[in-house]
């Protein structure tokens, strides 16, 4: 009987220490699945988003930026040959990425479309003399930041009767210039020359009036202060006929009286032979301003210093102003496989002879 209670509290207390076991192990597990949900249920924090840290532009770095948007294209246009073929460039679309190196897309292509053509055959030449309107260092102008990454710069040129304006624009790695808008500035001289026409209109009819005036006193119509066509007045046309009747009278008279010419004969002969010498001048006023294309060339010479042949200076049009556009060049190498290379191209002043670099 004793052994049979043994033997039941023994198996009871495994079945307690079992249940026990087993109880762990449940709280283990539900701990272990509320962990996992509880996990599941967290957001995954999002990445973060970057956002471009884009510089400032500093005024000095955006005239650094003007400059070499210029030398990229003074490069193109310089290593070009001398009937303007752009020997280095197989297709526009090298051309295109060459300037993209310091412009926008959109400005490159408008460059291109303004300053270049592709013939048949697939050269590219230069299309005209005229050049962009580049940043002058030495004119006063305005620097604005309009957005983060976007800067302008407009300058006044007087030179070239324009305002231009600048866009600076942030690329990804590096600053831009993004656009060139060029306004004609309005021109004062014409307002000037109306007024000073008008003051100059004041000034003749009150000088009319006074001369109208005195002549009332002294008896000389309008009519005898009128010019003729081959502007000669009708005053100095009697007092030439006088002259002319006096000459001829003292000459026979000298014949007559064995004497010389008398004073008022050779007064006469002095106001006849003055007017022709004073058109000989204006002729010669209005010739001596006009310079020759040979001129030209050697102006340019003198201007460069050239003492040599190694440079070619040559005339090769007139611009729409007439004044001379002349290319210095030199040829590089020998036979088939020489080339020229361009120093520089100048315009020449038709009247005054004054030299003037194309930018």
């Amino acid at each position: 009987m004793i052994e049979k209670k043994k033997l039941e509290m023994g198996e009871n207390m495994v079945k307690s220490r079992l249940f026990m076991v087993l109880a762990i192990a449940m709280v283990l597990l539900l701990g272990a699945c509320s962990k996992d949900k509880e996990e599941e249920q967290e957001p995954v924090p999002e990445p973060e988003e970057q956002t471009e840290e884009i510089p400032e532009l500093e005024e000095e770095e955006a005239k650094e930026v003007l400059q070499t948007y210029e030398e990229i294209y003074q490069n193109v246009v310089e290593n070009a040959e001398e009937d303007g073929e752009l020997a280095d460039f197989d297709s526009i679309d090298e051309l295109h990425e060459k300037f993209l190196n310091a412009m926008s897309e959109e400005l490159a292509d408008d460059l291109i479309d303004t300053y270049f053509k592709e013939d048949e055959e697939g050269l590219i030449y230069i299309d005209t003399s005229e050049a962009p309107v580049w940043f002058d260092e030495e004119e006063a102008y305005e620097f604005e930041k309009v957005e983060d990454d976007l800067y302008e710069i407009e300058q006044e040129q007087e030179e070239n009767q324009v305002i231009v304006t600048y866009s600076i624009s942030w690329d990804e790695e590096k600053w831009i210039v993004s656009d060139v808008e060029t306004e004609e500035i309005p021109s004062e001289e014409s307002d000037n020359s109306n007024d000073g026409s008008e003051s100059d209109m004041d000034d003749s009819q009150s000088e009319q009036e006074d001369n109208e005036a005195a002549n009332e006193g002294t008896g000389v119509t309008e009519e005898n202060e009128s010019n003729d066509s081959a502007g000669n007045t009708m005053e100095e046309e009697e007092e030439n006929q006088a002259g002319s009747d006096s000459e001829e009278n003292n000459s026979n008279q000298g014949d007559s009286d064995g004497s010389g010419t008398s004073n008022d004969t050779d007064t006469s002969e002095d106001d006849q032979n003055s007017d022709p010498a004073e058109d000989d001048g204006g002729n010669t006023e209005e010739t001596a301003g006009s310079i020759s294309e040979s001129e030209a060339e050697s102006i340019v010479k003198e201007y460069l210093s050239i003492v040599d042949d190694e440079l070619n200076v040559v005339t090769d049009h007139q611009d729409e102003n007439g004044n001379y556009v002349v290319q210095v060049y030199s040829v590089v190498g020998e036979g088939d496989s020489s080339h020229t290379s361009t120093y520089g191209w100048f315009i020449v002043n038709k009247e005054t002879g004054a030299v003037e670099q194309m930018q």
